[in-house]
């Protein structure tokens, strides 16, 4: 599970991963990971120009039915769901959690906020942990390590008007991890993508995917108000962050107690505080209206428990 993000503070360190520091101090154990047979890759949806010269994605008006003030977007293609930040969304495959990170590496195919850092802790996955799973990063645009690749990138194309930009060769990350990374400056974002299976897609598959949102829509964010990706069971007080980042993403929030009945088995939850982050609904990343509600559910006490 991820440290709380302000126990690590003082010892983070901006910019990619120093390979010879990112080492495992022990045999990391996986969860099983998350796959299932997808009836496909996810569909592609743009047309090469010139040979492969540029690409040209979709016009806004060809996915909103020419109506700007569109409510909804389409269903992303079969096996995939939308994921990203602010206005601008991809398609990633829908087995992929949210927020499955160690040291703020991938351990399982997931999506989540890329902080640009590393940190000092007892149990880093090893690069060969890393090369194992898929994620898609999300990172800023506006400043530090997202700024930086931003000003290396070339322009790839345009979708709904706004460019997109594209670093040309892989990310010197991981050791034997290709990292792919592309941009859309105007929405302040910059996706980062790694892929370790053909049945998990491609890069250009998720890069092709991406879309502009109707300013009636946004997107959950990804990360607390300390900028990281917390996933299930992470501490009430990494929970009463992300609430504070919902809210100051100007969406209201709904708190939602897991009930417990004394005869289930509790004992996944057993040593989860009260309040401790079960999930958010819709999920981080995902879209929503402007203004709209996200549900947080956490963990209660166990029946029966002293209060």
């Amino acid at each position: 599970m991820n440290q709380p993000l302000r126990e690590l503070w003082d010892r983070i360190v901006t910019g990619p991963p120093p390979l010879a520091e990112v080492s495992a101090s022990g045999e990391l154990v996986m969860r099983r990971r998350r796959r299932w047979a997808v009836a496909g890759a996810a569909a592609a949806v743009l047309a090469i120009v010139g040979g492969g010269a540029a690409v040209q994605f979709l016009a806004f008006d060809d996915w909103t039915n020419g109506d700007a003030a569109a409510a909804s977007i389409p269903a992303p293609p079969a096996g995939t769901r939308w994921v990203g930040a602010g206005g601008a969304v991809v398609a990633v495959p829908d087995w992929w959690t949210t927020g499955e990170t160690r040291c703020f590496a991938p351990v399982e195919d997931t999506v989540y906020f890329d902080l640009s850092a590393t940190a000092e802790c007892s149990d880093a996955p090893a690069p060969a942990a890393v090369r194992e799973v898929s994620a898609l990063a999300v990172l800023d645009a506006t400043s530090g390590y997202g700024e930086y690749e931003v000003r290396t990138m070339q322009p790839v194309g345009e979708v709904a008007g706004r460019e997109v930009l594209e670093r040309e060769d892989c990310e010197g990350w991981f050791d034997g991890v290709c990292r792919r990374l592309f941009a859309v400056p105007s929405q302040g974002v910059v996706f980062a993508v790694t892929i370790a299976e053909e049945g998990d897609g491609s890069y250009e598959e998720i890069r092709d995917s991406l879309r502009i949102l109707p300013d009636t829509l946004t997107t959950v964010p990804l990360a607390t108000s300390g900028g990281w990706t917390p996933a299930w069971g992470a501490e009430p007080r990494v929970t009463d962050s992300l609430v504070d980042a919902l809210q100051n993403a100007g969406l209201r929030v709904e708190i939602e107690t897991a009930k417990q009945r004394q005869e289930d088995d509790t004992a996944l939850y057993a040593s989860l505080p009260a309040g401790s982050l079960l999930g958010t609904s819709p999920e981080l990343g995902s879209v929503i209206d402007v203004g709209g509600t996200v549900t947080v559910t956490v963990a209660g006490r166990p029946a029966g428990a002293e209060r």
